[in-house]
């Protein structure tokens, strides 16, 4: 029969677990490739983003330069947020739950810069 004492027993022991388990890293170590792989995803998109700011600053400014800041600047701020998620989730502060939102981020500010590659090239038609 199970009694008092054993559920005491048993609460004492997962806090034992637990508290043993507090000093150990919150992430497995990343094998090399996955690490290489996300290092070449940031590069790709920091490039990308960056050409992308270039042609913002330099094709069709002389009609529509408020849109092309303000596509700059929104661009500019969610290259930053990544880049600090990325940081962070490094550094281990963030749950691996987040490098899903990571990758969607990073998904989304190349399919954004496509966007203005795409609008930039319009523009120098008109």
């Amino acid at each position: 029969m199970y009694s008092e004492t054993d559920s005491l027993r048993d609460d004492v022991h997962i806090r034992d677990s637990i508290s043993s388990n507090i000093s150990a890293p919150l992430f497995g170590e990343t094998n090399p490739q996955t690490r290489y792989l996300q290092w070449a995803l940031a590069i790709f998109t920091i490039v990308l983003a960056g050409t992308t700011l270039i042609v913002a600053c330099t094709v069709g400014t002389e009609h529509n330069i408020g849109l092309h800041v303000f596509m700059s600047l929104t661009l500019i701020g969610l290259t930053i947020t990544t880049f600090i998620l990325a940081l962070w989730y490094e550094e281990g502060d963030l749950h691996p739950k987040f490098l899903y939102i990571l990758y969607s981020q990073t998904l989304l500010i190349v399919m954004f810069s496509i966007l203005l590659f795409i609008y930039f090239g319009m523009a120098k038609k008109q």
